[in-house]
């Protein structure tokens, strides 16, 4: 008596892998795409404008990102803050400030930066390409140790561009904190 022959594959994972080949792309766990593209300026906020600038400069806090940060500080960036104990200013450089926002968005569970308010007469836009604005701030930073901090302040910033389409960069701030 004569055995029948076997398929050498079972007749289901054949039929599987036919269905998997005519149904490409078809996951029904993934989300589909979007049909149009998001616009990271509608997303983060226009540097282009100044308060475009403002938005964009607090998605990077807010999402601990040092590189959305250290594209709004222009190359001749510098930070001041008062230090009340030696009753002095004190200031550092674009790359002291870019390395330590980084170490700051590192060891930070969270941060969440609200600008508040505009300071009265402040907010004067000197030409298209250079304009001074001090604004209010509340700021809080969760470690990853829970320990939190929160302080408020004013900023003082010279915002610059080397046109008017060109996105606004800090090229100063001067901090008046109470951290």
């Amino acid at each position: 008596m004569k055995r029948p022959l076997r398929p050498l594959f079972p007749v289901g994972l054949l039929a599987g892998i036919v269905l998997m080949l005519t149904v490409p792309g078809c996951n029904p766990f993934a989300p589909a795409l979007d049909e149009v593209p998001a616009n990271e300026n509608d997303l983060l906020g226009n540097p282009v404008t100044v308060r475009g600038f403002f938005d964009r400069f607090r998605a990077a806090y807010q999402l601990r990102d040092s590189t959305l940060y250290g594209q709004l500080l222009a190359p001749e960036f510098r930070f001041t803050y008062r230090d009340f104990a030696a009753n002095l200013d004190r200031s550092w450089t674009r790359d002291v400030d870019a390395n330590t926002t980084y170490r700051l968005f590192r060891a930070a569970r969270s941060t969440n930066l609200q600008w508040t308010q505009y300071l009265p007469s402040s907010d004067t836009l000197a030409s298209d390409t250079l304009a001074s604005v001090e604004r209010s701030f509340l700021l809080t930073i969760e470690q990853r140790d829970n320990e939190r901090f929160s302080g408020s302040g004013t900023a003082r910033l010279v915002l610059v561009r080397k046109n008017r389409n060109d996105p606004w960069r800090m090229r100063s701030w001067y901090d008046r904190s109470e951290f």
